[in-house]
């Protein structure tokens, strides 16, 4: 299991696409929508975090030998 530098760019990427909507949808007085947006940011990050989480536990179970 090796660090990916993409994964962190495309963090990076979600994360700056999803607080300039969320800016725009602000300062366009749609509050409630630039929230979801957030959520929905927030959401999606977190499905990479758990799929990285998940690779982990497998790389460790096979250091270890634990089936």
């Amino acid at each position: 299991m090796e660090f990916d530098v993409n994964l962190l760019f495309r963090l990076a990427g979600i994360g700056i696409l999803i607080m300039v909507f969320s800016q725009v949808l602000t300062q366009a007085d749609k509050k409630e929508q630039a929230q979801l947006l957030t959520l929905a940011g927030v959401v999606i990050v977190m499905m990479f975090v758990v799929n990285m989480i998940g690779r982990l536990f497998n790389a460790v179970r096979t250091i270890f030998n634990i089936y």
